[in-house]
């Protein structure tokens, strides 16, 4: 059976906001966090964190984590999932505040989301997002994740998995942003609620092909698949929201600094692979955009050979990735075997398993073993 697309959506704490196809099944998370216990690590790394599952997973589990990734939103999720909050008190101020939320001034981050919103909708969350920005600092990762999915929902973007245009945005009166607005944080609350948060998470904007930690004992991940899926594009609404990206410019500079997993990431001053297979597999490409996937399937090689580079040098246990193959042009892109292939180079021992497919027809899941030699 295919894999769905997040098998963590209806899971408390990990609903309150999640992202796109990422492979780490359940099951897997709990096998590795049982194999990290056993082998003594006290702090698993996810050096591509994205909606934080491993980070959730491990302090629910009282290990530490420590999450990289280059997209800002990632960590802004990755908090507001470990940063515990007292729900009575941030129901009760979120209630207040929302009395008086007719009188402010909307703060609407960039002239950008009034393409996705029709005008009383984006003025309503405008008001919403002013209040965030009044709230707590410590409430604010949080508020931020709620409100993005509330953004998401009275948008045109809708995800199916990659993100699409509506032709109409759903249209609603702004009492009907503001209670869903409480309807989605006091859920949120309440998972929070529940949770252990017994160990420390760490949280580290960082591109992990250029920066790991100087030590590493256990790694879980999920990087990006080379499926010429736009992983900016997947948060767009939410980093324009958050004022973490004020337009075009800002949405290409991330995509720039990001492992290139699609034609948009693609850049001419990024190097390639040397590998003689991938070079190969890549001049099988075919199709009127032949030339962009090979450009960004030999980027993101290369940028993921860096990264392995670098575990190599800090790696004490073991690291598991799960990897998603490719149909790229009509070719099909054996990732797994080359990331593999790739780990042996620089000194690392590796084993392949199958998981599972995919959602796409003809593409498969597996699971990337690693081991420090020494």
């Amino acid at each position: 059976m295919a894999m769905k697309v997040n098998p963590w959506s209806r899971v408390p704490v990990h609903r309150i906001y999640v992202f796109t196809e990422h492979g780490l099944t359940p099951g897997l998370v709990e096998a590795f966090m049982e194999s990290a216990a056993e082998a003594g690590c006290r702090v698993v790394v996810d050096p591509f964190v994205g909606s934080g599952v491993v980070a959730v997973e491990a302090q629910g589990r009282c290990l530490g984590a420590v999450g990289v990734d280059a997209n800002p939103w990632a960590l802004v999720v990755s908090a507001a999932k470990t940063r515990p909050v007292d729900p009575a008190r941030l129901l009760g101020w979120a209630r207040g505040a929302l009395e008086d939320a007719g009188g402010l001034e909307p703060l609407i981050p960039s002239p950008r989301l009034s393409r996705y919103h029709p005008r009383g909708v984006l003025e309503a969350l405008g008001r919403l997002r002013a209040l965030v920005e009044a709230a707590e600092p410590r409430w604010r990762p949080l508020l931020l994740a709620v409100h993005a999915s509330v953004a998401e929902r009275y948008s045109l973007l809708r995800r199916s998995p990659a993100p699409r245009l509506r032709r109409s945005a759903p249209r609603a009166a702004a009492g009907d942003v503001y209670r869903e607005f409480m309807r989605v944080l006091a859920g949120a609350a309440a998972d929070l609620a529940g949770h252990s948060f017994c160990g420390h998470v760490d949280l580290v904007w960082a591109d992990s092909t250029l920066w790991m930690p100087g030590r590493v004992c256990g790694v879980l991940t999920s990087p990006p698949f080379a499926n010429n899926i736009d992983y900016i594009r997947h948060s767009m609404l939410a980093l324009l929201w958050a004022g973490l990206a004020g337009g075009s410019r800002d949405l290409g500079w991330l995509r720039g600094i990001q492992a290139p997993g699609c034609e948009a990431a693609a850049r001419a001053w990024r190097p390639e692979t040397e590998d003689p297979e991938a070079r190969r597999l890549a001049e099988a490409i075919g199709g009127r955009r032949a030339r962009g996937y090979r450009r960004f399937l030999l980027q993101y090689l290369h940028s993921m050979e860096r990264h392995l580079a670098l575990l190599a040098e800090a790696l004490e246990w073991q690291a598991w990735y799960t990897i998603g193959d490719s149909i790229l042009g009509g070719a099909y892109i054996p990732t797994h075997r080359l990331l593999a292939r790739a780990a042996e180079r620089h000194g690392l021992r590796a084993a392949l398993e199958p998981l599972e497919p995919r959602w796409r027809p003809g593409r498969s899941l597996y699971l990337l073993r690693l081991e420090a030699r020494r």
